[in-house]
């Protein structure tokens, strides 16, 4: 090999080597570099992970696909955190009821008398009274009586003897303490004749006294099993109606600007020129004794019958209506904004004769007449359908003196005109029966079968009292109907007892007690006797009823009293409905299933709610 070559071979040699050794001495160098750049870093910060303004800087350094691949990245995560967010929350916050929200409820009529020992069956009155007034008892929403104003109450062994400790702390809506005078105030207003409250007859035998500001002892001449009853009763201030004359207690300012314990106190109320209250404000309480309302306030407008009140809850220009009649349900329920609420209530829609006001009623043979002519089945289904049940008697199924083999009068048109014809009521030629009476001449004349069927301005009364018409003048008995507005059939017709034949419902209480309903005492106007009835045994048999705590001795004298009734037949009773309201569907919280008076729909209005608000778990 030439030496030119070998020497060329050892010099490239020598410059590898050469160029080794300098990339070894640069790698070298530029760790130690980094080494102190990263001691340098590391010197000047404790953190490890990259700050928020370092980031901004590495996209400089990502390519494009890097870069859409940490969007997505970071997308994702955003995402999961959310939902895990969302979950969490959910999960450990819930929706609780608050404070707040105005309650509108449109009803018939109006009030008159918001006062508990005046008031009778005026519902606008019992509604605002329900609200507005505290009794010593109460009903709870499964219609057990519970203490309300007492604190706790203790009965004696002969069950004469009933002592009631009162609440501590109760103040009256001005803010002066409630105290027992108030108690022994208002039973003592009760029995006052000057007072003339339809609540008289019922304290009659019950005297009360008051050893101390918190007790109250009861006494009774006899065992009274509906006491109890009575005693949910509002209590009335004994401090402001102590100034008012008795005679006057009817046209005192407090009836309508009312001072209670309840609940709601009085506002305000919107009235006419000519006197009609048009709306009655109410607002919450926050002195109450128990537990204090959600709502704010209620509010009540009264209109002059059932199609402008319902118009008004359809329109939602109001939160509910305080009856359903049925000819108005289908249009609530298309609205989709209400819910309807149905409640058990102890009520029976009758037929009551009043025989005073028409002499050819007296005829036991013409009112069985009448009995025999109807189908109530064919009253139900024609009217309310599966919302009622026929009934026979006065006492409902569920109470004590049920009488379930009581007689009935079932649809027997040949029975009825035999007894027409037997009484001497002969067919006409226009279909209407005759018979020769004496006129008030003293000279008789021919004398056509004719009475006045009367009732309230509702479809359901009105369907009712057709087909009652046309069966009726089916077995020769003419028949005129009378239809008087809702807001007006109390004061026109029921008070004054001005009606042939009224066809109404009559609501018991807690306790089935028929005393008020049909005893001899109760005929008076203010009275809940409507079929005007008087019969000794009756009285008797009713009196000894409530004067035991015996329920089997209650049970034998109702069964007893019931079939006198149904031989003497002052009335035809029809049917037991339900009661339904509707309620729009922003107001929560109702839970009442069963009530005694449509005002019961408010026993546990301490519960609704319009508003909510979030709380953790």
């Amino acid at each position: 090999m030439p030496v030119n070559r070998i020497v060329d071979r050892f010099r490239s040699l020598v410059n590898r080597g050469r160029q080794w050794l300098k990339d070894r001495k640069a790698d070298r160098k530029a760790k130690r570099q980094s080494g102190l750049d990263r001691r340098l870093v590391l010197s000047l910060s404790g953190k490890r992970i990259p700050s928020t303004r370092q980031l901004k800087h590495l996209s400089r350094y990502l390519s494009s696909k890097e870069k859409t691949t940490v969007k997505m990245l970071t997308a994702l995560v955003a995402v999961c955190l959310v939902i895990i967010g969302a979950k969490y929350v959910t999960v450990h916050i819930k929706e609780v009821p608050a404070s707040g929200g105005e309650y509108v409820e449109a009803s018939v009529g109006g009030p008159r008398f918001v006062n508990p020992i005046l008031a009778s069956t005026n519902d606008a009155d019992l509604d605002i009274i329900k609200l507005v007034f505290s009794g010593l008892v109460r009903t709870d929403g499964k219609g057990k009586i519970e203490p309300d104003l007492a604190e706790s109450y203790t009965v004696s062994e002969d069950g004469k003897t009933y002592t009631f400790t009162l609440k501590p702390g109760v103040n009256w809506h001005d803010g002066v303490p409630f105290t027992s005078s108030d108690v022994i105030a208002t039973v003592g207003y009760i029995r006052d004749a000057a007072w003339k409250s339809p609540l008289a007859t019922q304290f009659a035998n019950v005297t009360a006294e008051a050893p101390d500001e918190s007790t109250v002892v009861f006494t009774l001449k006899e065992p009274f099993a509906p006491f109890l009853s009575l005693l949910t009763v509002g209590i009335l201030p004994s401090h402001l109606w102590q100034e008012v004359l008795p005679e006057n207690a009817a046209r005192a300012e407090l009836n309508i600007k009312p001072i209670g314990t309840g609940p709601f106190r009085f506002k305000k109320f919107e009235m006419d020129k000519q006197g009609k209250i048009h709306s009655y404000k109410l607002s919450r309480n926050d002195d109450f004794y128990g537990e204090k309302a959600m709502l704010s306030t209620i509010t009540f407008t009264y209109h002059e019958d059932f199609q402008l009140a319902t118009d008004e809850l359809i329109g939602r220009r109001v939160d509910g209506l305080s009856f359903l009649p049925l000819e108005f349900r289908e249009a609530v329920e298309s609205a989709r904004t209400m819910r309807i609420y149905t409640l058990r209530l102890p009520q029976y829609t009758a037929v009551f004769f009043n025989q005073n006001k028409n002499p050819l009623l007296k005829s036991a043979s013409v009112r069985k007449a009448l009995a025999l002519a109807l189908d109530k089945e064919e009253i139900l289904q024609g009217t309310i359908g599966y919302n009622g049940v026929p009934v026979h008697g006065p006492i409902l199924p569920g109470f004590v003196g049920f009488h379930a083999d009581v007689k009935k009068y079932r649809q027997d048109l040949g029975a009825a005109a035999e007894f027409l014809e037997n009484d001497g009521w002969k067919m006409g030629d226009e279909g209407v029966r005759t018979k020769m009476l004496e006129g008030a001449g003293g000279e008789k004349t021919d004398t056509p079968l004719t009475l006045t069927l009367t009732t309230a301005d509702a479809k359901e009364n009105i369907t009712v009292a057709q087909i009652i018409k046309s069966r009726w003048e089916s077995i020769g008995v003419r028949t005129e109907l009378e239809i008087i507005p809702s807001s007006r059939i109390q004061t026109d017709k029921i008070r004054p007892r001005d009606y042939d034949a009224l066809l109404y419902g009559e609501i018991i209480g807690p306790d089935p007690d028929p005393y008020p309903f049909w005893h001899s005492s109760q005929n008076e106007p203010g009275g809940l006797n409507l079929a005007v009835f008087s019969n000794r045994r009756v009285d008797e048999l009713l009196e000894q009823a409530r004067a035991s705590t015996d329920a089997d001795k209650r049970r034998e004298l109702y069964r007893e009293f019931q079939d006198i009734l149904a031989e003497d037949l002052p009335a035809i009773f029809l049917y037991s409905p339900t009661y339904t309201y509707a309620v729009d569907r922003r107001i929560q919280g109702i839970e009442t299933t069963t009530i005694f008076t449509p005002a019961d729909r408010f026993t546990d209005v301490q519960d609704w709610y319009m508003k909510t608000r979030r709380v953790w778990k």
